[in-house]
């Protein structure tokens, strides 16, 4: 199953879905550019989604992340 959430008060992106049968989260930023990440646990995605700052979040992230 695909989760999306989109991100209406984010200065910097736009949505993240998560795909379970994959463990792949993608990140979609408000200048329309896509990355797909893989094997990012699903409270991983929990924590973007619900993060107060969801770009904070994210810079934060990325660092541990891995391109698909």
């Amino acid at each position: 199953m695909i989760h999306r959430k989109d991100f209406e008060a984010s200065s910097v992106l736009a949505s993240a879905s998560y795909d379970d049968d994959t463990s792949e989260l993608t990140v979609t930023f408000l200048n329309g550019r896509e990355y797909t990440y893989s094997d990012v646990l699903e409270s991983t995605y929990e924590g973007l989604i619900n993060a107060e700052s969801p770009g904070k979040y994210f810079t934060q992230l990325k660092k541990e992340l891995t391109l698909k």
